[in-house]
Order: C-alpha cells, then sequence, then structure tokens
C-alpha cells in the first residue's frame, strides 16, 4: 500500500509541475531497502527554460544515463545559466570518473568554490581553494579580480615525473611581476622554514633545482638576508660528513665572485700547532707555471691565460693541499648524465708557506747585510792601511797578477838588504787568518792558488818577524 501511495505522489507531481516527467517504469524495489527504481535513462528537473539548453536563463539538472550526439554520461548535470558542474564519467576514452566545470569562458562564469562549514544551520563557509574560469587554481586566501584581470598565468597539477608542477605561462601585463609560487610563513616560535626539500635513495638527488633564462638578467637561486639577530647568512651550506672524501658545503661550476671572504682560522679551533719549517727549502721544489683550460664538456673552465701549479707535481711535495674530485655532469633540467675526476688545489693553504718562506728569505737577508756591513767597514779599514802603507826599509811586494783570478796568481817580492826570508799572510775581510806562504830569498816571485783560499775578497801582508810591513788586496772568482 506504501509503495502504491509513494508512486500515485510521483505521478501527482508530474501532473502538478509539468515540466517534471518519466519515460521510464517505476518498480518496486529488489530489497527492503530499496524503496523503488527507476528504470534505464535519467532523472531531470526543468526551472527555468523551454529545455535542456545552455544559455542564459536555462536552469535544470539530471542524473542518470543521459546521451548526446558525441558522448553519453553516467552521472549528474547541473545547468544555471551559462554554467554548469558535471560529476560522473562518459562513454568518451579514457572514460575516467570526473568533476568538470563547465562555464562560457565570459566574465558571468565566476569561479569554482571549495568550501567547508562546520554547521548545517550558520551560512558561514571558509573558503579553502578556488579556480577561475581561466584555469588558475588558487588555495586559502584568494585577491579578488587579480586572476580575471589576466590570462591564464598559473597551473598546480601533477606531470611528468613532478609531484607538483607550477606553471607560468601567457603574456603578463607590464606592471605584473610573475611569481610562480610565493611562500610565506609569519610565526612566532623558535624557527621556522619557507621551503622544505627532502630526496632520499635513488642513484642521483637534488634539493633544489634552480634554472634561469632572461633577456637581462637571471638568476638560478636568489638569497637575501635581514642584517637583524645573532646570524644571518643569505644562502647557507652545511656538510655535516667526512670532508676528506669527494664531498662539499658548496660547490661552483665556473667563476665566482665575492665582496669579502673569511675563513676559520682561531686557534680554540685548532690542536697540534707547529710552526712551519723548511718552507722555502719545499717552495724551491715546485714548478709555477702558465696555461690555459683545455674546453672539457660538464665544466665552465675560464679559456684567459691562468697562472699556477700542476696537482699531480703539487702533490709530491704538499700532498696534503691536493684533492681528489669526482664531478657529476648535469643536462639541462639538472638530471645527472656522466662525471668527471681530477685532482685540485688549495691555493688559500699555500698562503702559510709563502708567508714562512718569505721569513725565512728576511732572516737571510738581515745576515748578508749584517756580513756586507761588515765587509765593508773592514774593507775600508784595510784600504786605509793599504793606502797609507809606505816601503819601509826596501820592503815591497807588488799587486798581484792577475786580479781576479780564478785559478792562480803571481806576486813578486823584494826584501830589505840582507834579509832572505819572511811570510806572506792570507787574511779575509774579517781579519781572519786564512793561510801563510814563506819567502825565501832577498826577492823573487810566489804563486798563489784559488784551490788553497777559495773565493772571495782577500787581503795579502808581508810580514817580518811577526810584524805587518805592506798589505794588498786580491779577489778570487
Amino acid at each position: 500500500m506504501k509503495i502504491q501511495l509513494l508512486i500515485l505522489s510521483f505521478l501527482g507531481c508530474g501532473f502538478a509541475f509539468g515540466q517534471n516527467f518519466t519515460n521510464g517504469p517505476i518498480t518496486p524495489g529488489l530489497s527492503g531497502a530499496e524503496t523503488f527504481r527507476f528504470g534505464p535513462g535519467f532523472a531531470s528537473q526543468i526551472q527555468a527554460g523551454t529545455g535542456f539548453g545552455t544559455g542564459s536563463g536555462n536552469r535544470w539538472f539530471s542524473f542518470g544515463e543521459v546521451s548526446t550526439l558525441s558522448q553519453t554520461l553516467y552521472g549528474n548535470r547541473f545547468q544555471y545559466n551559462e554554467r554548469a558542474l558535471v560529476t560522473g564519467y562518459t562513454s568518451l576514452s579514457p572514460n575516467n570518473p570526473r568533476i568538470e566545470w563547465i562555464h562560457n569562458g565570459g566574465t558571468t562564469a565566476g569561479n569554482l568554490q571549495f568550501k567547508v562549514a562546520s554547521s548545517f544551520t550558520s551560512l558561514v563557509s571558509t573558503l579553502v581553494a578556488e579556480m577561475t574560469p581561466q584555469g588558475n587554481t588558487y588555495f586559502g586566501k584568494y585577491t579578488p579580480g587579480l586572476f580575471n584581470a589576466l590570462s591564464a598565468k598559473t597551473a598546480i597539477g601533477f606531470e611528468k615525473d613532478c609531484g607538483l608542477d607550477i606553471v607560468s605561462v601567457g603574456q603578463l601585463p607590464s606592471n605584473i611581476d610573475p611569481i610562480a609560487a610565493n611562500i610565506q610563513v609569519n610565526f612566532s616560535g623558535n624557527s621556522g622554514i619557507g621551503l622544505l626539500s627532502n630526496v632520499f635513495n635513488g642513484s642521483f638527488a637534488t634539493g633544489v633545482f634552480g634554472k634561469a633564462s632572461g633577456l637581462e638578467y637571471s638568476y638560478g637561486v636568489f638569497g637575501r638576508s635581514t642584517s637583524s639577530g645573532n646570524f644571518s647568512a643569505a644562502i647557507y651550506g652545511d656538510l655535516p660528513v667526512n670532508v676528506t672524501g669527494n664531498y662539499w658545503a658548496g660547490y661552483f661550476d665556473g667563476e665566482v665572485y665575492s665582496t669579502g671572504g673569511y675563513l676559520p682560522s682561531d686557534s680554540k679551533l685548532k690542536n697540534s700547532i707547529n710552526k712551519e719549517a723548511s718552507a722555502l727549502e719545499k717552495l724551491i721544489l715546485l714548478n709555477p707555471v702558465s696555461y690555459n683550460y683545455s674546453k672539457v664538456e660538464g665544466m665552465n673552465l675560464p679559456q684567459t691565460l691562468q697562472h699556477g701549479f700542476i696537482s699531480q707535481e703539487l702533490a709530491d711535495v704538499f700532498p696534503e693541499l691536493t684533492k681528489d674530485v669526482v664531478k657529476p655532469v648535469f643536462d639541462e633540467n639538472g638530471k645527472i648524465t656522466s662525471e668527471v675526476s681530477f685532482k685540485a688545489i688549495n691555493y688559500v693553504g699555500l698562503i702559510s708557506v709563502l708567508t714562512a718562506a718569505v721569513q725565512e728569505l728576511n732572516s737571510e737577508l738581515i745576515k748578508v747585510r749584517s756580513d756586507l756591513d761588515e765587509y765593508k767597514a773592514n774593507d775600508v779599514v784595510r784600504g786605509q792601511i793599504i793606502q797609507s802603507t809606505p816601503i819601509v826599509n826596501g820592503y815591497s811586494i807588488e799587486q798581484n797578477v792577475p786580479n781576479p783570478f780564478s785559478d792562480r796568481t803571481s806576486i813578486r817580492f823584494q826584501l830589505a838588504p840582507g834579509v832572505e826570508s819572511a811570510t806572506l799572510s792570507i787574511f779575509n775581510l774579517n781579519g781572519a787568518f786564512v793561510r801563510d806562504y814563506s819567502l825565501k830569498g832577498n826577492s823573487g816571485e810566489i804563486e798563489i792558488l784559488a784551490s788553497e783560499i777559495g773565493k772571495g775578497m782577500y787581503i795579502y801582508s808581508l810580514n817580518q818577524n811577526g810584524q805587518e810591513i805592506i798589505s794588498k788586496r786580491m779577489i778570487i772568482q
């Protein structure tokens, strides 16, 4: 009886509202929970207009199976003037289930909104996402009018192998600076992160990849930090691993410019501190060269004339200042395609060695200058002695010939009458005794060999009974 009354009620509504109708049979349900069942086809209601039109003034809905010229829709359609919301799937391939928003593309299309509410009676709801007629999707706070005034510029979806694909297309007005993603965090806690990127497993991993192509200026990654707080860094790289391997807190393939640079050198950060020793001796073993880099695929090496050392040669003297490097080669999309192996030099580490070598040279120079000053002083004294020494009582010696000499030289001498022996003594410019030669006969000539004395400037004196009588200088080359 209840089923018959329900069927009569539907029929009565059909007579009362001529626009509500059914062509299929209405039958009792097959189970106790199913009250009645519609036959094949679709149920609909036309609220405004004369049919299932899509123009202005047509308002209707349908659910079930609706056949058109090109496809068959299985689901629901809600048409309101020139907008429609469709849920279900079609006979077209692929016939995946869908939620489709159809509109005329004009200004009356409005936006498709996704809202949540916490009450069944309140009209207040929260907007969580909104889609514009241009295909832009905006999550969170929406700025009315921004998307509508522009051509489609942002699409958020899933494509290729990306977890989140953000694409900006279309020509924007000149007063608009496009931003594909704007991330802002306003917090009162201890720490905040605007973007956290973690990539795990696999053979190659890239946390953040930046690529830019501009007509005038391009920055793959741009960092700016304020000067407030105890610590601030525009870009910070951390390497919490053993740095003796092929690991880097920062790696730059190409020339790097910096307006200033510092390295940690505090004594509290160091141990086993030793003074650089034999720095000059080690530097002499190095082979400074000038060179040009070869063009190597995957490396941005400067092509101007360079000055420096060969890593393999430097490693023989300072192995701690060289390091083996394996550099990955990337394609234009940031994927690793191959690698390049080479040996690099820590040129900064050579600064202390060069400083120690200069200090050693300076010490040697100070000593040489001191000795030279003493030589000059003694030379003046010796020169005065030589210039002021007269021929005494028939004694004389001539200037050695040749002078300077490198092999041997001869000195003629004359002793006083009745004297048949004397001594020729050799002294260095400091007055230190070098060697004695015996003179026999009242006059004669004596030969001096350079190998018996050594190179330098010397004073030779004619002595009789321990008294210096005449002195002259000679130079051995």
